[in-house]
C-alpha cells in the first residue's frame, strides 16, 4: 500500500504524519526544537534542525516498512539560512521570534520601502523577518554577504539534503520577502540591495511540483523507498486548512500553534490585501488566496501568565481549574500587552486558569469582528493545533465566540495538510477537495 510522510515544521516542533493511500492517518510523531537564545535572536542550529527532521522521517517510515510514496514539507514563517560556495551554513537558521533593532532597518530601508512591501509580498514588514534580517547582516555581518553563494530557508535546505535540488513554493516564498507575491519571480531591486543574485536562490515552482526523488543514501540512512518522491510544500496554515477541509469562501480556520491564526480563503487578491491580513497564495484547484490575521507568539504569552500563577503544572490540572470557572470569569481579564499581575489579586484560582485563556479567545473574537466588517466571512469554524488537544480549551474558545467549533486532525492538520500534497503531487489524488474527501472519513471531528 502507499503510504505519504507530511512534515509540519513549526517554530517550536517538527511534527509529523503518515498517511496510507485510502486516507488514514497511521502514526504522529514529533520532536522538539532547542533554539539558541543570543540577545534578541532565537537561532536554530542548521545540524540540530536537519536530525530532529530526520528523526520524524525515520519513525514514519519504519511504521509503513519503508513503502514510502512520496514526501512533503509545509513550514512556519521565513527562517533564513545563509551558505558558503561549499554548501555548508555561515549562519545559523534565524528564527522568526528573533528581533532586528529599528535602528538597522532604518539605516537600510526608507519607510517607502517598508511600506511598499505589503502590496510586493502580501505580507507588511515585520523587524522579525527576512528582510529585517538581510539589514541586521548588512549592517554587522557583511562578511556573510561577500561569502554567501546560496540563501534558502529551513524547508528548501531540507529538500535540498534529501534530493541533492533546489526549490522553493510560492507559498513557502511569501514568507521569505524575496518574492512578487502576484508575480511568482524573485524581486530584483531587493536582491540588488544586498548584492544577492538570483542563482543564489531556490527556483520559484507551484506547490505540489515533485521536486525530485530521494537521494539513495538519505533512502537507506531513513527506511525510505528508493524512488520516494520529494513535493514542495506550502506556508503551515494554508497546509493545515488542507488538512482540515478549509477551502472555500465562508470558512474559516482557527490555527492554534505557536501563533494564532485566523485564516478565510478567498479568490481575488486584491479584495485579499483590502482586508490588512497577512495573504498568500492558497489552493490549486478553488480559492487561489488566503487572508491571515495573526496573534503572534500568543501560545508562549499564555504560558508565562500559566507558569507565574501556577508553575509547571500539567495541562489537564490547568484545563481542569479552567473549565470549573464561568464564562467572563467574574470580570477578571489579562491583556497581554502588559501582563498586569495584580489584576487577579482575590481571584480563585480557576477564574485565573480560565481568564488566561480568554486573554487569548477575546483577542481573537476583536479580530473576527473586524475582519467581517472588512468583508470576510465565517459561516463556519474549525480548529487545529495544539489547543484543540484540550477539549476544555476548545469549548472556551467557543464560548468566548460565541459560535461552534469544529475539530478536524487537531494538532497533526498541518502535516497530514502535507500528506495530501504529496499524494496530489504524485497524481493519487486530483486536487485538494479529492484529497481532502478521501481522507474525511477516517478524521478526527
Amino acid at each position: 500500500m502507499k503510504h505519504f510522510i507530511g512534515l509540519d515544521i513549526g517554530t517550536s516542533a517538527v511534527k509529523g504524519a503518515l498517511l496510507s493511500e485510502d486516507g488514514r492517518v497511521v502514526k504522529v510523531v514529533d520532536k522538539k526544537f532547542d533554539y539558541i537564545i543570543d540577545g534578541s535572536f532565537k537561532l536554530l542550529d542548521p545540524a540540530h534542525f536537519l536530525e530532529m527532521c530526520f528523526d520524524v522521517i525515520k519513525s514514519l517510515s519504519t511504521a509503513a516498512n519503508g513503502e514510502i510514496t512520496a514526501l512533503c514539507s509545509c513550514c512556519a514563517s521565513g527562517n533564513p539560512l545563509f551558505l558558503d560556495k561549499n554548501g555548508e551554513p555561515l549562519t545559523h537558521i534565524i528564527g522568526w521570534q528573533s528581533v532586528i533593532a529599528q535602528k538597522d532597518v532604518d539605516a537600510v530601508y526608507t519607510q517607502e520601502e517598508r511600506d511598499a512591501f505589503y502590496r510586493i509580498v502580501g505580507w507588511d514588514f515585520f523587524n522579525g523577518m527576512v528582510a529585517a534580517d538581510l539589514a541586521y547582516i548588512k549592517m554587522h555581518r557583511p562578511d556573510v554577504l561577500e561569502n554567501m553563494r546560496f540563501l534558502c530557508m529551513n524547508a528548501e535546505y531540507l529538500n535540498n539534503k534529501l534530493t541533492g535540488k533546489w526549490g522553493i513554493s510560492h507559498s513557502m516564498g511569501t514568507p521569505s520577502y524575496l518574492m512578487i507575491q502576484e508575480k511568482g519571480v524573485y524581486n530584483k531591486p531587493l536582491l540588488d540591495k544586498f548584492g544577492i543574485k538570483e542563482e543564489y536562490l531556490p527556483p520559484i515552482y507551484d506547490k505540489g511540483t515533485v521536486l525530485g526523488t530521494v537521494l539513495p543514501d538519505m533512502a537507506e540512512k531513513l527506511g525510505l523507498s528508493a524512488d520516494t518522491k520529494v513535493v514542495l510544500g506550502s506556508f503551515d496554515h494554508p497546509s493545515g486548512a488542507l488538512g482540515a477541509g478549509v477551502l472555500e469562501p465562508g470558512q474559516l480556520l482557527l490555527s492554534c500553534g505557536t501563533s494564532w491564526v485566523e485564516l478565510f480563503p478567498v479568490t481575488d487578491r486584491e479584495f485579499a490585501l483590502s482586508t490588512d491580513g497577512l495573504v498568500d497564495r492558497f489552493t490549486l484547484h478553488g480559492a487561489k488566496w488566503c487572508v491571515m490575521k495573526s496573534l503572534e507568539s500568543v501560545t508562549v504569552k499564555i504560558d508565562r501568565l500559566r507558569e507565574h500563577f501556577f508553575g509547571v503544572v500539567p495541562h489537564k490540572v490547568f484545563d481542569g481549574l479552567a473549565g470549573e470557572a464561568p464564562l467572563g470569569c467574574g470580570g477578571l481579564r489579562f491583556d497581554f500587552t502588559d501582563e498586569d499581575y495584580k489584576r487577579a489579586e482575590g481571584f480563585d484560582k480557576s477564574y485565573i486558569a480560565r481568564a488566561i485563556i480568554e486573554a487569548a479567545a477575546y483577542q481573537l473574537k476583536e479580530n473576527l469582528i473586524n475582519l467581517n466588517k472588512r468583508g470576510l466571512r465565517a459561516d463556519s469554524i474549525t480548529a487545529i493545533g495544539g489547543i484543540t488537544n484540550s477539549p476544555i480549551c476548545t469549548r472556551i474558545l467557543s464560548e468566548v465566540l460565541g459560535r461552534d467549533i469544529k475539530v478536524v486532525n487537531g494538532q497533526s492538520a498541518g502535516a497530514v495538510g502535507s500528506c495530501l500534497l504529496a499524494g496530489m503531487g504524485v497524481g493519487l489524488y486530483k486536487d485538494e477537495f479529492d484529497a481532502f474527501s478521501r481522507m474525511s472519513a477516517h478524521s478526527k471531528v
